[in-house]
């Protein structure tokens, strides 16, 4: 979860409201979603995992996030967390990254970094609805941005691929 800086905002937000961008990243084709709430909290994690799920088209095998109390509760609270509830439902695996190892979460960590001087470094919003909105394009763009780590292919390109060699795969095996 990325803070949305307070100079993106105008002038006519007030000045104690805060938005706060989730982020999700494919591991094997770093194809990202983002999507923009106005707090951190359980329920918009469990929110943007199912938004997730739609935008992917799939449910993963494994979830790894940080130890923020949006993702997990501390260890001497008895109540299962709503992320965690959501998972078990699904049949999702959360892993849990080690608390102050933000080089475990390094690809979303180096993703935020690219979301700050490719977005928000030029970004004025008006509402969260033109912050969503805004933020949508950028995704669409910030998909087809090749990544040497892909061979030069952009994240849309690579996952085409993948889905092609799956369809060739199960050609084979039937």
């Amino acid at each position: 979860v990325k803070y949305v800086p307070d100079y993106c905002k105008c002038d006519n937000l007030p000045k104690d409201m805060h938005f706060f961008q989730y982020t999700c990243i494919d591991e094997a084709t770093r194809e990202r979603f983002i999507f923009h709430y106005m707090e951190q909290s359980a329920q918009n994690t469990v929110d943007f995992i199912k938004r997730c799920i739609k935008y992917f088209g799939y449910k993963p095998k494994i979830i790894q996030t940080d130890n923020g109390i949006e993702f997990c509760f501390f260890k001497d609270v008895k109540r299962t967390h709503p992320l965690d509830k959501l998972c078990k439902e699904l049949n999702i695996e959360h892993k849990r990254i080690k608390p102050r190892t933000p080089r475990h979460n390094g690809k979303v960590e180096r993703s935020h970094r690219n979301d700050q001087e490719r977005f928000y470094n030029y970004l004025k919003f008006y509402s969260l609805e033109d912050l969503r909105y805004q933020a949508k394009l950028y995704l669409k763009r910030s998909n087809n941005i090749p990544m040497a780590t892909l061979g030069y292919k952009t994240p849309n390109e690579y996952r085409k691929m993948l889905e092609e060699n799956k369809k060739i795969n199960s050609i084979i095996l039937n």
